[in-house]
């Protein structure tokens, strides 16, 4: 399936012919926040492929959930992919999108035909986040069948990363995007198509 192509470059999952495991181990220091991490995995599971399961033995990959600063994801090739869940990343939508990235889902905004739905208001960016909405080229992207989403959970809002509280995206219809905190009906038919 077409669609496969850049999960499949997570080395850390675990295959067989029905389920695509998903090895995790949550930091300690996020004991408070583990219930709503839980019930983010749980619903990636309801429409999916995927399982996230503890980590209780010690050897291969698996998804490094930790407290840092800030809320982000790195390492998707790599065998020790990391969420960092840190203050104010504690929202059951932050957490969701996070996960998302675990398993190979990239911005909506920065999709390659974005500039025929979306303004992005570049002045209005905290100079190190502009990358964060650089576009993406068509090859990098795996969803290029379906139509832009503004309810993802992998959309910005209209004033993420403002460094002067004025908007930064927006649809071409002026539109502002709101904080989406669920998946959407298109996030969940891509989960099902992998």
């Amino acid at each position: 399936m077409a669609y496969r192509r850049r999960i499949w470059q997570n080395q850390w999952f675990g295959e067989d012919d029905c389920v695509e495991v998903i090895p995790y181990e949550i930091h300690p220091s996020l004991n408070y926040n583990k219930r709503l991490i839980k019930n983010a995995m749980a619903e990636i599971e309801n429409y999916s492929r995927f399982e996230f399961v503890p980590n209780n033995y010690r050897g291969g990959c698996y998804l490094k959930i930790t407290k840092d600063d800030g809320c982000w994801f790195e390492g998707s090739n790599e065998c020790f992919p990391r969420i960092s869940l840190g203050m104010g990343c504690k929202n059951f939508g932050t957490i969701l999108h996070e996960l998302m990235h675990a398993i190979g889902f990239e911005h909506e905004h920065r999709r390659p035909d974005r500039n025929r739905y979306l303004k992005i208001h570049w002045e209005n960016i905290e100079p190190e986040e502009k990358p964060q909405f650089k576009k993406m080229q068509h090859d990098e992207y795996d969803w290029n069948d379906f139509r832009i989403d503004y309810d993802s959970i992998m959309m910005y809002d209209s004033y993420a990363f403002s460094k002067n509280d004025s908007i930064t995206i927006e649809m071409r219809s002026g539109e502002e995007i709101g904080v989406n905190e669920r998946l959407s009906y298109a996030d969940k038919e891509k989960l099902n198509l992998l």
